[in-house]
């Protein structure tokens, strides 16, 4: 069953056991975070400030992250809550954010209906779609990975480098600032990278890194 954004944000606060005030968590507005700049809040307070949590009409929550948050809400409680202490722990972790567009190819391929009206609710199919329970929950942990990685640490500009993901599996980055996954695609940075929050860094990418081919 999807759980909704509001669901997601109450989780969150629990887990930091921070209290606002009405429904806006504290962090920076869409469009003025700087890559870079030392960060006072953590990944998911990022995550959530850029999907207008502080709007009251969950409709209005489009930001760049909406999909990436949408599909953590399909994950079963225990699985929403070991994320969610990953993206607000005081652990350094850096956080491979994929685009709405992203998630939107990655449900297009999955389901081989490439007119398919996405939404972040279709996420939660995945393991259905690939008969393998917990397979999203993987897919999750596959774009994190422990510490604090700029890009200069992401990439090695004389060859190919490679990095363990939580997800026990590894992805290899290029010199020419391209990832490769385990399923042998090619993934790009085109916006926002080096984004520096309290517990580490995210780097937005511009598709879903599988760990296995589906």
């Amino acid at each position: 069953m999807y759980k909704s954004f509001t669901k997601l944000k109450i989780t969150a606060v629990a887990a930091t056991t921070l209290l606002f005030a009405g429904t806006a968590l504290a962090g920076p507005p869409a469009g003025k975070i700087k890559p870079g700049q030392p960060g006072g809040d953590n990944i998911l307070e990022i995550a959530l400030a850029v999907n207008g949590m502080g709007y009251e009409n969950e409709d209005e929550m489009v930001g760049e992250f909406a999909y990436l948050l949408g599909a953590v809400g399909c994950l079963t409680e225990e699985q929403q809550g070991a994320v969610v202490g990953l993206l607000t722990g005081s652990d350094k972790y850096t956080l491979f954010a994929p685009t709405n567009e992203a998630f939107r190819n990655l449900q297009r391929a999955l389901t081989g209906d490439s007119e398919l009206d996405t939404s972040p609710a279709v996420s939660c199919a995945v393991d259905d779609i690939l008969e393998a329970p917990g397979a999203l929950f993987t897919v999750l942990q596959y774009h994190l990975t422990e510490g604090r990685r700029f890009s200069n640490s992401v990439f090695n500009k004389n060859g190919s480098k490679e990095i363990e993901m939580l997800a026990a599996g590894y992805i290899t980055t290029m010199k020419n600032f391209t990832i490769m996954d385990g399923a042998y695609q090619v993934i790009n940075l085109p916006s926002l990278k080096n984004v520096n929050a309290s517990n580490g860094v995210i780097h937005v990418i511009d598709t879903v890194m599988l760990p296995f081919e589906p």
